[in-house]
């Protein structure tokens, strides 16, 4: 049989369903299923039509593998996919089975959702990842029904920690090409169907020699430049410094933008906690009530005392974009040992976070978010529990399940945010085996 990778652009399993999009050309297509490891099992599916090229199977045992594959009337058919049913929280955008190899080299996992809306569309990026290979592809999603629904708008090669932004009513992707690679500008002209690599930001390395480190943080617009965190170094090199990224006028244009000199972390600073910290990555520019522009980080001290619920911020000049930050403060925050995204609402004077809760007995686990805010930066407020599936019975524990890395919006009274989650089966917490998106009104 003739093969192609590109039969099954999406899957999306559920409980005891999956929900998967055809690409163009498998019109027509039947879709077969064989639990895993028993070849010559096929049996072909009763597929329920959601929208055009968008089908629904359903009676699928939760906990089992199962390969799909699509079969063209020629005989002709699809790359063989695996997936696992379960009941997942919100909205599965997209599914990667921990041993399905359709995406190598850039790996077998989901991580590092952004969300941005494009007028009354939805389209969300992720990468795929996995320690030792490429890292170096993301997928573009949208929904056109408040994320009830979602397709493939593109793909994006040379593409890791990616995270959207809007500038002058462009859409843009600012990105590293793999992990610590060259920091890249990516633009579109048609909202997001076909992208052009615009500028080099920062040249980048690799995790031998260091380069620039990121995730899908915020980008932010301050009188007429914007401004992202940007970090430098390695895990391999024992951390990572901390600068910023900005520029002003035409972005496209690489002379136009500015990367400041870098900060390491220093122990001494007051507040810090005591003992062996990895430092600090994946920061948030924000500006503070009194027009203070700082970088707020996440603070790694699960070694320390105490081992949890502190972060710090570094304040920087605004008027010189190339200086190096200069400490500023360590403040309580839950959630500090992942990465964690920070938007400030006008309609409510707040800043909103939605961080993984961790405690002094398991500072790292990663299975409870909590949507948190502010209004001075400093001091921080537990607004609801999310999702926790530590205490409500769930089968995995927090070795297994992961609910992270949330990028989020506000959408009228509601935050729609999506999460890097790792359940049913996924290889451990960290290593997620999918995006899924929620809501949560919050005024």
């Amino acid at each position: 049989m003739k093969m192609t990778t590109e039969g099954i652009l999406r899957m999306a399993p559920g409980d005891g369903r999956l929900v998967y999009e055809e690409a163009p050309g498998f019109e027509g297509s039947g879709a077969y299923i064989s639990p895993a490891g028993e070849d010559g099992h096929w049996k072909q599916a009763d597929c329920r039509k959601i929208q055009e090229g968008l089908f629904e199977i359903s009676g699928l045992e939760n906990g089992t593998d199962y390969i799909i594959r699509l079969e063209k009337p020629d005989g002709s058919g699809s790359w063989p996919r695996l997936f696992r049913c379960g009941v997942f929280p919100g909205t599965v955008i997209n599914y990667i089975h921990p041993e399905d190899k359709a995406f190598f080299p850039s790996g077998m996992c989901t991580a590092s959702p952004s969300l941005v809306r494009l007028g009354k569309r939805l389209i969300l990026s992720h990468d795929i990842f996995f320690r030792d290979m490429a890292q170096n592809q993301s997928r573009i999603f949208y929904s056109d029904d408040e994320g009830a629904n979602w397709r493939l708008l593109s793909e994006l090669e040379g593409c890791f920690w990616g995270k959207f932004f809007i500038y002058e009513g462009k859409l843009y992707m600012l990105a590293n090409t793999h992990e610590y690679g060259d920091l890249v500008l990516y633009r579109t002209d048609n909202e997001g169907k076909s992208w052009t690599r615009a500028c080099t930001v920062m040249k980048g390395g690799n995790n031998f020699n260091g380069g620039p480190h990121k995730s899908a943080i915020p980008v932010l617009l301050h009188n007429g430049r914007i401004w992202t965190a940007v970090e430098h170094g390695s895990w391999f090199q024992g951390g990572h410094a901390c600068g910023t990224a900005s520029a002003t006028g035409d972005i496209t244009d690489a002379a136009n933008w500015t990367v400041s000199e870098f900060l390491e972390y220093d122990p001494s600073w007051p507040g810090t906690p005591k003992g062996r910290s990895s430092g600090c990555i994946e920061g948030n520019i924000l500006v503070k009530p009194d027009g203070q522009l700082i970088d707020f980080l996440r603070f790694g001290i699960d070694a320390c005392v105490p081992n949890y619920g502190k972060a710090l911020y570094l304040n920087l000049d605004k008027n010189n974009p190339g200086a190096a930050p200069e400490f500023g403060k360590v403040v309580d925050f839950h959630g500090n040992h992942s990465k964690f995204s920070i938007n400030y609402d006008d309609s409510t004077k707040k800043y909103w976070t939605i961080t993984s809760r961790a405690d002094h007995e398991k500072p790292r686990r990663r299975n409870e978010l909590v949507l948190m805010s502010s209004q001075n930066i400093d001091d921080w407020t537990i607004e609801k529990t999310l999702l926790d599936y530590e205490h409500t019975g769930w089968h995995e524990d927090d070795s297994k399940a992961g609910l992270q890395y949330v990028d989020f919006i506000f959408s009228g009274d509601h935050i729609y945010y999506v999460s890097r989650t790792a359940l049913n089966g996924a290889l451990n917490y960290h290593d997620s085996n999918c995006i899924t998106f929620h809501t949560v009104k919050y005024k």
